[in-house]
């Protein structure tokens, strides 16, 4: 792969990336499931406990569930990349703030997370287009927020 080639690939998966926060910040689901294979693998086990979800439906609907009734915040960094091709290995540090609607969050008690971590990522290019096939998010760190107390 030519150096032009190889920096427009770079290029193209970073607007992927952002994509990825404005559309899940926003609630946008039809602009996320346009950026994701439809075979992707969802693996966000470390804060569900939950095996990978596979199929890019099953991927939004464990999105959905978990931050419609927040409002979010994803803040990406700069991208470690490896080109392989029409495949590419990904590594991006992230932030996230999630703050959920009162009696709306899923970890009881918790009304909001500042977590800190990485996307590890596979991405393809399909029909010239790079889209997500694989996400894994780890996680550094987690502040978890308690709801207020009553009275």
């Amino acid at each position: 792969m030519d150096m032009l080639a190889k920096l427009e690939a770079h290029e193209a998966i970073r607007t992927v990336k952002a994509r990825y926060c404005r559309y899940l910040d926003t609630k946008d689901w039809e602009g996320l499931a346009s950026i994701f294979t439809e075979d992707m693998v969802l693996d966000v086990q470390e804060d569900t406990g939950q095996p990978p979800f596979e199929g890019r439906e099953a991927a939004l609907a464990t999105i959905r569930w978990s931050v419609q009734d927040a409002k979010t915040a994803h803040q990406i960094h700069f991208s470690e990349i490896e080109l392989n091709g029409d495949e590419a290995q990904v590594i991006t540090p992230m932030q996230d703030r999630v703050v959920w609607a009162p009696g709306k969050s899923p970890l009881p008690g918790i009304a909001s997370i500042t977590g800190f971590g990485h996307y590890r990522e596979r991405y393809v290019r399909e029909a010239g287009v790079w889209k997500i096939a694989h996400l894994k998010l780890t996680r550094l760190h987690v502040d978890m927020h308690p709801e207020p107390a009553a009275g």
